[in-house]
């Protein structure tokens, strides 16, 4: 008797599972159990279909001593332990009360009725211990152990005749514990698979979308334009499976690259409903097919399109668009990459603006340093002009036409670079100024590398030459010697200025570099402060110097501008 009822109750079991396959592969059913933070309205959706599975257990039964051998707790213990209290409460509500009023009532009706309610409850109550662990199936084995331990306990004290409820235990206990527990844990396997093939799915895709973001991130972080978008478009078409891919601004197609790039022309207007739509509203759109993409050739290989709108902040500024050649070809996974990636770009466009207004503040920060230098030396040159013009007319003049020059330099302030010849006639104009007032106490010697030509900062050499006249030669008393050095090593030019003079301290030299530390001499923290503003880690600036001996100063700066060209000239820093 007991074999009968348990290869019965496996074929009961057997037709449940087939109809549970088919749910999961439904696309409502995978978005509600694999959505996190779901609502009232579909945790009410969840217990509608955990309930009517639950039901279907009560349909699915067999006819017993005048009671149900059934797979009711299947249905009803896989809503609590997959979608919480109010699931489980709320299916095993409706399948108690379906078994309630159902024809066949028999004597175990209200024992097997309150039991379903209260299974339902004990299962959403599990939820909370077992939603964040892996093999969930087990538990759903031994929740449908002891679920139908307790239903077969409810039956024997409730169900009267008491001898009638304590025979039928007798036959249905095992049958019954064995098939729903298995089937219990094969129910929750089988959704815990579809979990699992979304999650790959989604990992897939976010594969995807960082790769691409990855390497639009050099085109979009300029902004969104034809270059860009064109680039842009052809890295989604070589890595994702669409037949074409558009970006346009709010106005006009700005690329279209694939199928239908012969009429879908750039620079052409936006003129399609749902795209227009997608810029007012914000929302994304699909159009499932060709009639809803309104293109204008009747031969258009594009049948439905995926048009998710691109962002900066809260605005509207274009729009991302993917097609394919078949009418409902937009799937569910095709829908998450367009949002994923609409997301990435609209992050990387509203960064372009961050990083276009940093480069502002980095210009209006150098602009500011190159005023800072020196404004003293003015003063202690016209004073030398005034006594030279009485005893020396000729130098004096000289000398004015050398400051002219010297201060034309310093104001030519609108250029993050120069060429060297520049900046070193900037030098000799200074250097030529300082002689004119220190006479033989102070030799400068030149040793350039010959046909060396390359863009440095302006006032880059000046304020070294200023601190190594100032603070190296002039307090010796016998003067001293000012060697300027540049030479081309391949990758960077290297720039030193040493001089035998009384040289520096290490404290003297760390608050030379040092911010706090420059308000006396604010020459060398000058210079490396735009350098590093300029270059980053690519160059550096490196102090030599001992007590009465002298001190060298030793400048590298790289040679490829790349960089700088593509983040300041590019962009129209340069004036």
């Amino acid at each position: 008797m007991i074999k009968e009822l348990l290869l019965s109750l496996m074929n009961r079991l057997g037709m449940l599972m087939m109809l549970a396959l088919f749910l999961s592969r439904t696309k409502l059913f995978k978005r509600l159990v694999t959505k996190q933070n779901i609502t009232f309205q579909e945790k009410l959706m969840l217990t509608l279909i955990f309930g009517i599975l639950g039901s279907l257990g009560s349909y699915f039964s067999i006819s017993f001593h005048g009671a149900l051998v059934n797979t009711r707790i299947i249905g009803v213990a896989a809503g609590g332990l997959l979608g919480g209290p109010l699931v489980g409460f709320g299916a095993g509500l409706l399948a108690g009360v379906h078994r309630w009023f159902i024809d066949i009532g028999g004597f175990t009706t209200f024992a097997c009725s309150v039991s379903t309610v209260i299974e339902g409850t004990a299962a959403g109550l599990c939820y909370f211990w077992v939603k964040d662990k892996k093999n969930k199936w087990v538990y759903g084995f031994l929740f449908g152990v002891v679920g139908e331990l307790f239903r077969k306990l409810m039956v024997i004290l409730f169900a009267r005749p008491f001898s009638d409820a304590l025979e039928l235990v007798r036959f249905i206990t095992v049958p019954m514990v064995a098939v729903n527990s298995i089937g219990l844990a094969m129910f929750i396997a089988m959704i815990q698979s579809v979990i699992i093939e979304e999650e790959r799915v989604g990992a897939f895709q976010a594969k995807l979308a960082l790769n691409i973001a990855n390497k639009t991130l050099p085109y979009l972080r300029k902004g969104i334009n034809k270059e860009s978008a064109r680039k842009t478009a052809e890295i989604i078409m070589s890595i994702v499976d669409f037949e074409a891919v558009a970006i346009t601004d709010r106005n006009v197609i700005l690329a279209h690259i694939g199928a239908g790039e012969d009429h879908h022309l750039c620079g052409a207007k936006v003129l399609t409903q749902i795209t227009r739509k997608v810029i007012s509203t914000g929302k994304y759109a699909v159009a499932r097919k060709s009639n809803e993409i309104e293109c204008s050739n009747p031969e258009c290989p594009l049948k439905s399109a995926i048009i998710v709108p691109l962002k900066e902040e809260d605005k509207v500024i274009g729009t991302l668009k993917l097609y394919k050649r078949r009418e409902n070809d937009i799937s569910h996974v095709d829908i998450e990459l367009a949002l994923g990636l609409a997301q990435l770009f609209s992050t990387q466009l509203e960064l372009s603006k961050i990083e276009y207004q940093s480069k502002l503040l980095t210009l209006t920060e150098l602009k500011a340093l190159q005023s800072q230098i020196n404004p003293h030396f003015l003063f202690n040159t016209l004073n030398t002009i005034s006594i030279l013009c009485r005893i020396q007319p000729e130098t004096a003049r000289n000398l004015i036409n050398n400051l002219a020059e010297f201060y034309r330099n310093n104001l030519r302030g609108n250029s993050i670079l120069v060429e060297l010849e520049t900046e070193l006639n900037h030098v000799r104009s200074y250097i030529s100024i300082e002689k004119a007032r220190f006479m033989k106490k102070l030799n400068v010697v030149y040793e350039i590398d010959s046909d060396l030509k390359c863009l440095i900062p302006p006032l880059t050499i000046q304020p070294i030459v200023e601190n190594a006249i100032n603070h190296g030669i002039l307090p010796k008393e016998e003067g001293g010697i000012v060697s300027i050095k540049l030479k081309d090593l391949v990758s960077h030019v290297e720039i030193q200025v040493e001089d035998n003079g009384v040289g520096m301290d290490k404290k003297t030299i760390q608050n030379a570099l040092d911010k706090d530390g420059a308000s006396v001499n604010i020459g060398l923290y000058n210079v490396k402060s735009r350098l590093k503003c300029i270059y980053g880690d690519s160059s550096s600036l490196d102090i030599e110097s001992e007590k009465g001996k002298g001190t060298r100063v030793t400048i590298k700066i790289p040679k490829d501008y790349k960089v700088i060209r593509e983040g300041f000239y590019a962009e129209g820093f340069v004036g």
